[in-house]
């Protein structure tokens, strides 16, 4: 049996006293923790606003002239890439803010002003019959009455107009959110223009006092994660705009009043990842539905169609392959995702799910070249090649011996 030194029992009985410890002050620490939490939330959202930025502009500086050489021209490629994504993304909160979301909100109030009635009137057909009840009470019910009587002005009324002790509070939320997005972008901003290479420096000193083994592996991690999330944002943007295009300008020929509130929605739903797009679809079918029915096969045809050969033969295309989860690997994550962490744990859980089966991946394959089992990786053997340059050439185990 092996005798324990000095220094290993001591380790074991300090680990030992700090969980008693954690769980005799649990309460506590729990306080600090979300103390800690709230104070870098604008750290946390300007470093997700500039990775997101990140991608347009790194997109745009490595096609910039692409064959200047010039310190002018290395000087000025990054500024004009930063700017040009700005004026972009202000454009495109613009469009939002006078064309789309007005859109938008009144494709809603239609919906909630003749939906009751058209969906109490379709009803009444006889292939419906056998669910006229169970509609009928739902659509008298409690949830949709409440929403009915929904009244924003009083809503507005209640939240600002009571005692000064809800005003106050009120306005320090309000305050409170106003703050964090602004000291967020300018924080992204600060990142995004760096000069100084604090982000280098700083990994030089992690380097430092990691040693050359544990910084290894955490850039191994880094990498991965970057790969991952990069490789989702862009294919989620992809899907959304191609399936919000299609559903918007398919309804336009037909007359629709609420085309483009339509386009819109289903583009904001097919961010969602999984449940999303079926969940748009239906919503967009059942407002164009209220109009025309037959518009609204077509904007169901359209769709469908256009995310099955978006979905075969443009998306495997975009981004690293090598990030892509199998169908049942990206149910799991949803699900596990929603369930932690709502609707932000359903958006980040196919590329942290990704990342981890990566990393997974290449644990197994390194074991396995450590005993001379295989060198190539268990998963992902459809890829060729050339499209995975993490997979070394294959190699018999009797050669290795």
């Amino acid at each position: 049996m092996r005798k324990f030194s000095l220094k290993e029992l001591a380790m074991v009985c300090g680990v030992v006293l700090a969980f008693i410890a954690l769980f005799q002050s649990w309460n506590g620490v729990v306080s600090f923790l979300g103390i800690v939490l709230t104070a870098i939330v604008p750290l946390i959202v300007g470093a997700a606003i500039a990775y997101v930025i990140s991608i347009p502009m790194n997109f745009l500086e490595r096609h910039l002239f692409p064959t200047a050489t010039s310190t002018f021209a290395n000087a000025v490629r990054k500024p004009i890439a930063l700017l040009i994504t700005v004026v972009i993304v202000l454009a495109g909160i613009a469009l939002s803010s006078s064309v789309l979301i007005p859109a938008l909100i009144e494709t809603v109030k239609m919906v909630q002003d003749v939906g009751q009635a058209y969906v109490e009137k379709l009803i009444q057909q006889p292939f419906l019959s056998p669910i006229r009840q169970t509609v009928h009470d739902f659509i008298n019910g409690d949830l949709v009455q409440s929403f009915k009587r929904l009244d924003i002005g009083g809503v507005v009324k209640e939240m600002f107009g009571g005692t000064i002790g809800n005003v106050t509070t009120q306005l320090f939320n309000v305050v409170s959110v106003v703050m964090t997005g602004f000291f967020g972008i300018l924080f992204s901003f600060i990142l995004l223009t760096d000069t100084t290479h604090a982000v280098r420096k700083l990994m030089a000193v992690a380097r430092e006092y990691l040693g050359a083994e544990r910084f290894a592996k955490m850039t191994r991690v880094i990498k991965v994660a970057d790969r991952s999330f990069h490789s989702f944002i862009v294919r989620q943007f992809v899907e959304a705009s191609i399936l919000g295009t299609v559903g918007g300008l398919v309804l336009l020929p037909t007359g629709f009043p609420y085309a483009i509130g339509v386009g819109v929605l289903v583009a904001l739903m097919a961010l969602i990842p999984i449940v999303g797009y079926p969940v748009g679809l239906v919503l967009g079918a059942f407002m164009t539905a209220i109009f025309d029915v037959w518009a609204a096969l077509l904007f169901v045809l359209a769709v469908a169609i256009a995310q099955v050969l978006e979905s075969t033969f443009l998306l495997p295309h975009v981004g690293d392959r090598r990030t892509m989860l199998p169908p049942v690997l990206i149910t799991v994550a949803v699900t596990i995702g929603g369930g932690v962490a709502g609707f932000v744990g359903m958006l980040v859980a196919i590329p942290i799910g990704s990342t981890i089966r990566q990393l997974v991946l290449m644990d197994v394959e390194r074991r396995q070249n450590e005993r001379g089992i295989t060198a190539e990786r268990p998963v992902d053997d459809d890829l060729p090649a050339e499209a995975d340059p993490q997979r070394k050439p294959a190699k018999h185990a009797a050669e290795r011996r």
